[in-house]
């Protein structure tokens, strides 16, 4: 049983060709691009020939100078070129389950509150317990880093108790 081809790729010694030209032409107003891609494609019949061949063997019915043109105007010209890193996450830190428990215990008992008054409800209430978490955390994390992390479990809680 053949293997059904939903999207047709353009070649390997192909593709750099158009690619190429899209980059040259990405800034270029619509008729202006038309009028260099024409160009081009004159320019590069021989390339064009060979694709064409390579694609209808592979089973592509389609209008291959539409497909060319399509490609190069909105997909290659736009897209990002720039050099892809990817940043490095921290390792995640998780929360205390008794940490977790105390403060659904507190949010049961506190209403009327916005979310930073309980927050600080909970510092001055638990002053031992809030210390200790951030002891247990500052470990990992600079002072910001860590009052940042509690702060976050604490409205995380919030809203999942109060909503």
């Amino acid at each position: 049983m053949d293997k059904i081809i939903y999207r047709f790729k353009f070649s390997e010694e192909f593709l750099p060709n158009l690619v190429d030209f899209s980059t040259i032409h990405q800034y270029d107003k619509p008729k202006d691009f038309k009028e260099a891609f024409d160009e081009w494609k004159d320019e590069n019949r021989g390339i064009i020939t060979k694709e064409t061949i390579r694609l209808e063997n592979i089973g592509y019915e389609g209008n291959i100078y539409d497909k060319i043109y399509k490609s190069a105007r909105y997909y290659f010209k736009n897209k990002d070129r720039s050099d892809k890193t990817n940043k490095k996450r921290r390792p995640y830190i998780r929360q205390d389950k008794d940490f977790i428990n105390i403060v659904d215990r507190h949010l049961a008992f506190i209403s009327g509150l916005k979310p930073s008054q309980a927050f600080d409800d909970f510092k001055t209430k638990y002053v031992d317990i809030f210390e200790n978490e951030c002891l247990r955390i500052g470990e990992f994390l600079d002072t910001q880093q860590t009052l940042n992390k509690i702060k976050k479990t604490y409205k995380n809680r919030y809203f999942l108790t109060k909503h």
